[in-house]
């Protein structure tokens, strides 16, 4: 954790619609349509979506508690696990405050036994793909995501806990549901 962020588990109280800020600001940076009230309402009230159970969601918050940045995960069953809404704001970016939602989130996921963790993310994020090669991720398939607008996606995943250094074919395996 950084003096200039710390990542926080969302809280409504203290957080409000912070998470749907950041992530339109992102999108209206990338010229991508927003829809809070259809694909993209998770995120007005991600305390819902990700109930604590099966889905966690955490904020990165600057020096002076703003939020700056967003993740969530989702535990898909079967020891795989997804990585949701990893955003953060332009003036929060390469000081490691995505780096650090990256690192909470795939320790979310070990901690609940987590085996696999998969995302996807827009073609048009080539830095977001950097950062998530570095987390040992690597690219898996090309999908339209399930979104009104048929958005191109690059598919990743990278294997958890002790499979972390598994063979490559291990996270394939667990994909196809033979892990």
């Amino acid at each position: 954790m950084s003096a200039l962020f710390r990542i926080v588990p969302y809280d409504r109280a203290a957080h409000g619609g912070s998470a749907w800020r950041v992530v339109k600001a992102v999108f209206d940076e990338y010229g991508f349509p927003f829809d809070e009230n259809g694909y993209d309402d998770d995120l007005l009230h991600p305390d819902a979506h990700y109930d604590g159970r099966t889905g966690w969601f955490a904020v990165a918050e600057d020096a002076a508690g703003r939020v700056i940045g967003t993740v969530g995960v989702s535990d898909e069953g079967g020891g795989r696990f997804e990585l949701h809404r990893l955003y953060v704001l332009a003036e929060g970016r390469r000081a490691g405050a995505g780096s650090a939602l990256v690192a909470w989130a795939v320790a979310m996921a070990e901690a609940h036994g987590g085996r696999l963790m998969e995302l996807y993310s827009d073609i048009a994020f080539e830095d977001a793909h950097r950062l998530y090669r570095r987390h040992g991720f690597r690219n898996h398939r090309f999908r339209y995501a399930p979104d009104p607008w048929a958005s191109r996606e690059w598919g990743f995943v990278r294997s958890l806990g002790e499979g972390a250094g598994a063979p490559a074919g291990a996270a394939s395996a667990i994909l196809e549901g033979r892990g």
